[in-house]
């Protein structure tokens, strides 16, 4: 994609300023670009070009929060998220998905089969630009004496190569929580270790550097040490890691982490009364914030609206049903998997459900 100003003449002979083709191009919604793809060999190679991708998604994450769900006829799923691409397991391989451009991508797995308490992540490494997949799974070391079990990581990068397999990274030093639900930020996958089986009760959360492809456990907001992780869940606000608590009497305090010259800081950024105690403790939700400054929190059956100046407001959208599994934080994009497009939403392998929003008086 260059950047100059070329003109650009359609058959009429209206010129426009390929600066600006690619501004107008830049704001349309996914599915729009989906449509023209295809229509045009220049706009096909617009649309294909990691800088416009990159440009589109930064506009994509300008708009209001989506969550969703997944499911299929008699699994739910625990979704991971990074611009607009999903990554979700079945019990022989794990799938990666773009809902907005309807392509999915199945990788097949070593072992062969996947179990509930693998935790999965996907990330954009921050150096080389490439989306990959991280894989944490419990093993039995074979050795005279007592079994040992010990959890191993794989790593998957996303590209063209169809030959490409799962990369070994070895042995983690950390236990994660199962139910941990990753978050990526900037470059790197972070997770909450489990309380009872991790020995170091000082750490607290933990982080993968998808280059140097490295764990290392990282400092955490005093308040949260010794703390139930079900109470807990990481997010990213601002591209920066943010970890929400819920505390008692309904409150939700949500921290964000600075990097200060390679020194980490957590500050509060919120402290909110919520209208009720409807954060299904242990069963997880989700928060995202829109640019206005709108923190919205997503449960198992309600979304809550929050801004400093107008306080909150509650959204039911589960009508006391409990939605299961809980909701993800998602961004619809345009980055491609190199894999199969199934041409309509509702042929994708896997069913997702969109949460509905819509304000309501307080």
């Amino acid at each position: 994609m260059s950047s100059s100003s070329r003109l650009r003449q359609n058959n009429l002979g209206v010129v426009f300023p390929h600066c600006l083709i690619v501004d107008i191009f830049g704001k349309l919604p996914v599915k729009s670009l989906v449509r023209f793809k295809n229509l045009s060999k220049q706009w096909f190679r617009l649309f294909t070009d990691p800088r416009f991708i990159d440009l589109h998604l930064s506009n994509q994450k300008k708009k209001f929060p989506r969550f969703v769900t997944a499911s299929n006829t008699s699994i739910s799923f625990v979704l991971n998220s990074c611009d607009g691409l999903l990554c979700l397991y079945e019990p022989s391989h794990v799938i990666v998905i773009n809902p907005a451009t309807v392509e999915f991508r199945c990788l097949c797995i070593r072992s062969q089969w996947c179990y509930s308490d693998d935790r999965l992540a996907i990330g954009r490494d921050s150096v080389t630009k490439r989306y990959k997949i991280v894989r944490v799974f419990e093993t039995v070391v074979s050795k005279p004496g007592p079994l040992e079990r010990r959890d191993i990581c794989e790593v998957f990068s996303l590209d063209p190569n169809w030959e490409c397999d799962w990369k070994t990274i070895g042995e983690v030093p950390y236990k994660i929580h199962v139910f941990s639900r990753s978050v990526h930020v900037d470059g790197a996958i972070y997770w909450f270790t489990d309380e009872i089986k991790h020995l170091n009760k000082t750490e607290v959360i933990i982080m993968f550097d998808l280059h140097i492809e490295q764990f290392q456990a990282i400092p955490h907001p005093s308040s949260c040490s010794n703390k139930e992780r079900k109470t807990m869940q990481l997010g990213n606000l601002r591209e920066c890691l943010c970890l929400a608590q819920q505390v008692p009497y309904s409150d939700l305090n949500v921290w964000i982490m600075e990097k200060q010259k390679q020194k980490i800081t957590w500050e509060k950024l919120y402290c909110i009364r919520l209208p009720r105690n409807d954060l299904h403790v242990g069963r997880g939700f989700a928060f995202a914030e829109h640019k206005d400054g709108t923190l919205v929190v997503c449960t198992m059956d309600d979304v809550f609206l929050y801004k400093r100046n107008d306080g909150i407001r509650r959204v039911t959208y589960g009508y006391g049903r409990h939605i299961s599994p809980p909701p993800t934080a998602f961004t619809g994009s345009i980055v491609p998997l190199y894999g199969y497009s199934v041409g309509q939403f509702k042929d994708l392998p896997i069913k997702f459900t969109e949460i509905p929003i819509f304000p309501v008086k307080p």
